[in-house]
């Protein structure tokens, strides 16, 4: 599988174009806030782990997120795991940080914030 991006704003919605190294890597979740059901959950994620490769892999230390792939265009991830979920995620990266923004297949948003190892 193979990702391009460009770093200019191709879309012109005003968001960077995120290129795929700066989301390959080993990120554990720093902040988190999940929206269930009209419910609120903070620090739901906080601790947990993902690894997301450049061949298109994503393995998590939760459950909820699972192991998968995902796929980059722009500064929005799509991604599904092994159970089928699909999830669609505007994301921010500045320097070691990433911000996520997104929803799940499962009815739920969150935004996460990550710091690399």
């Amino acid at each position: 599988m193979l990702f391009t991006s460009c770093s200019s704003d191709d879309d012109g919605d005003g968001s960077k174009d995120i290129n795929v190294q700066e989301v390959v890597g080993t990120w554990t979740c720093t902040a988190s806030t999940d929206k269930v059901d009209g419910k609120s959950i903070t620090g739901y994620m906080v601790g947990e782990s993902i690894i997301i490769t450049e061949e298109g892999k994503f393995y998590s230390t939760t459950s909820s997120i699972g192991n998968g792939t995902w796929e980059l265009i722009g500064n929005k991830i799509s991604a599904k795991n092994t159970y089928g979920d699909t999830f669609s995620i505007t994301i921010v990266v500045s320097g070691n940080k990433m911000k996520w923004s997104g929803s799940s297949s499962q009815g739920v948003s969150f935004n996460y914030t990550w710091k690399k190892n």
